[in-house]
């Protein structure tokens, strides 16, 4: 009985969406490929993705780098596979309707939280990873 009484308080104290999302690690998309290898496994949140494609399960994002570095090389494209949490859902819909060809405008610069993983097994490449994320949630900037 006590603990029934605890419980008003504990669901208060919970942290909301936004500030669970705040506690996670944040990962710029062109940064990816390399700050994520240590993070296999965890949940994070994909910062500065640019949606250029999407299904019901899969999203993908790019990332590009904000300006050259200082050889003055344009800054790569990194590409990260973004498997949806919620197949069917109203998330990949908005995605494919504003962001599918490529559109690199504010519509479809999104943030996307999930779950570090290496998909090289999907791809059969067992020699090298391909990470990715699972799991995954888009936040929309509006």
């Amino acid at each position: 009985m006590r603990l029934l009484s605890l419980l008003p308080v504990l669901l208060t104290t919970l942290p909301s969406p936004a500030e669970v999302m705040a506690m996670e690690a944040h990962i710029a998309a062109n940064e990816f490929s390399v700050a994520a290898d240590a993070r296999i496994g965890e949940r994070v949140t994909l910062d500065d993705c640019h949606l250029v494609f999407a299904t019901e399960s899969e999203a993908t994002c790019i990332g590009l780098a904000k300006q050259a570095d200082a050889s003055g090389e344009a800054p790569p494209v990194r590409r990260v596979l973004v498997r949806l949490a919620e197949v069917g859902g109203s998330e990949w819909r908005r995605a494919r309707g504003s962001c599918d060809g490529g559109a690199l405008d504010d519509a479809c610069h999104v943030s996307v939280t999930g779950v570090v993983e290496d998909q090289s097994g999907a791809f059969g490449l067992a020699d090298r990873h391909v990470l990715g994320l699972r799991d995954g949630r888009i936040h929309w900037p509006d």
